[in-house]
């Protein structure tokens, strides 16, 4: 009775051991993704049992991940392989266009017989970073005038920001009064975050250099340098442009001088006239 049971018990393990698919290998291409854009999965299946195996179901769960099948679907059919062979399907995808850069972990569902197995493969999503620093508001209209200058930094990239920090550095050409450096920490994909910074301008039409460092989803550090030109006038260029304002003293004292004058003048040529 007990060697009957063992026998039993062998056979029914033996079609599970002689009969086996197992991912060999995977790889994707390109090898990391932006969103929006295409790539290919290849999968390599082996068989690692004892038997010639048919009609196997090899299946993508796309449930939790930001991918759509292109021109297929996300099942794919192998007539056969047998004992000891591999066999190479390749699945054609799309990341979707608002996939968070990430590495991204597949379920991958392979079935034949009555045996279902399965395994996890990974596909990268990999945007580029991108921010952008331009000049919003100014209210400084003249060499040596102290104003604000209201800075806004853009992510235009394809990726969130983190740990954005911006440093207005030190030049002659104007001289900064508030504090030069502010921790502005995330920016989300298409958004903005704004500052300001106080300043003298010393020469015409300066450049602001701004020092800033971030990282992207991925944990990619960047370090970069932008520049703002600023639109700054001479005293002279100023006035005939009439961007400021004459002196309210001269605006009146002119006028009267020039009355004074002209009744003195009138009272000069009155009495020539009277001895005349």
């Amino acid at each position: 009775m007990k060697k009957l049971l063992i026998l039993l018990l062998a056979l029914l393990v033996i079609p599970f051991v002689s009969a086996e698919i197992a991912i060999q290998s995977f790889e994707t291409n390109p090898q990391s993704v932006l969103p929006g854009d295409q790539v290919q999965l290849r999968l390599t299946l082996e068989n690692v049992g004892n038997d010639d195996i048919e009609n196997i179901l090899v299946k993508l769960d796309l449930t939790n991940a930001p991918f759509a099948p292109l021109r297929s679907s996300s099942e794919k059919i192998i007539d056969e392989i047998q004992e000891d062979e591999q066999d190479t399907i390749y699945f054609d995808l799309v990341a979707l266009p608002d996939a968070e850069s990430q590495i991204y972990k597949i379920p991958v569902k392979i079935s034949y017989g009555n045996i279902t197995k399965d395994s996890l493969i990974s596909i990268e999503v990999s945007a580029n970073a991108k921010l952008d620093v331009i000049l919003e508001n100014s209210d400084i209209v003249k060499i040596n005038d102290q104003g604000k200058v209201t800075v806004k930094f853009i992510n235009n990239g394809l990726t969130q920001i983190k740990f954005l920090k911006v440093t207005l550095q030190p030049s002659q050409a104007y001289e900064v009064l508030s504090t030069n450096t502010v921790y502005i920490g995330g920016v989300d994909v298409d958004d903005f975050e704004t500052e300001e910074f106080t300043i003298i301008p010393k020469i015409k039409n300066p450049q602001l250099s701004f020092e800033v460092t971030y990282k992207d989803s991925n944990n990619n550090e960047f370090h970069e340098v932008k520049y703002i030109n600023l639109n700054v006038y001479t005293e002279e260029e100023a006035k005939q442009l009439g961007l400021v304002q004459k002196s309210i003293i001269s605006s009146i004292l002119i006028p009267v001088i020039v009355l004074i004058i002209a009744f003195f003048i009138y009272r000069k040529l009155r009495k020539k006239k009277n001895v005349s």
